[in-house]
């Protein structure tokens, strides 16, 4: 498949974006995509115009911690995110990763475009994520592979699609799927806090893999 023209966004609290940056921008270009990435925000205005063919959302935009000086906005803004479902809705692609999902808590449209939203999750431990039966694009040739992350519980929609579960005191929990929107996709990846999850072969094929089934 063509190299595809890709948006990361950053920003928020907890997360090192940077380093999320410098792991994962060598593995989309070496795939021969082209990589961007921004903490303005504003971008997602100017997503057709600027001829992007997929967003990638590493962000965590959340509340301010009382007195830690936070100034990043605690979600999109509205008008970013009726860009955002709108581009989608025409064609567009978004595949919001690990904390992507914790900003759809105060912004219900966005917690719809991604399926669901962030509710909690333990201390990181080590847990094994396993693909689901049903074949598709996004696991195929993907087996089960352990990591040592953050345990994503999440609130999700009936619209997803489940194509990778983990499991946690006897319940099994999505950790990645995809839905449609309009003409456009969406897929979610729940594992990737920081470098040990970043630099498994595993987890950056199925990166890769959703981006190809995302922009086909």
């Amino acid at each position: 498949m063509a190299g595809k023209r890709i948006l990361i966004i950053l920003g928020g609290i907890y997360h090192d974006f940077e380093g999320f940056t410098k792991a994962i921008r060598p593995v989309l270009e070496a795939a021969g995509h082209f990589v961007e990435t921004t903490y303005d925000l504003d971008t997602l205005l100017h997503l057709k115009e600027k001829g992007y063919d997929l967003v990638l959302s590493y962000t965590s935009l959340s509340k301010h911690r009382e007195g830690k000086g936070d100034t990043h906005p605690e979600t999109l803004s509205s008008e970013q995110t009726q860009a955002l479902i709108e581009w989608v809705r025409q064609g567009g692609s978004f595949l919001p990763v690990h904390s992507g999902s914790v900003s759809g808590a105060p912004n219900p449209a966005l917690r719809e475009l991604i399926g669901a939203v962030f509710v909690e999750h333990p201390p990181r431990f080590s847990f094994t994520v396993y693909p689901m039966g049903k074949e598709h694009p996004i696991t195929e040739g993907i087996e089960a592979f352990t990591v040592k992350d953050e345990f994503y519980i999440q609130d999700y929609t009936s619209s997803i699609e489940i194509h990778m579960v983990a499991i946690d005191r006897g319940i099994a929990y999505p950790m990645v799927w995809s839905r449609k929107e309009g003409k456009g996709r969406v897929a979610y990846i729940a594992m990737g806090h920081d470098e040990e999850v970043w630099q498994l072969v595993p987890y950056q094929r199925l990166l890769l893999q959703a981006i190809d089934w995302l922009t086909e």
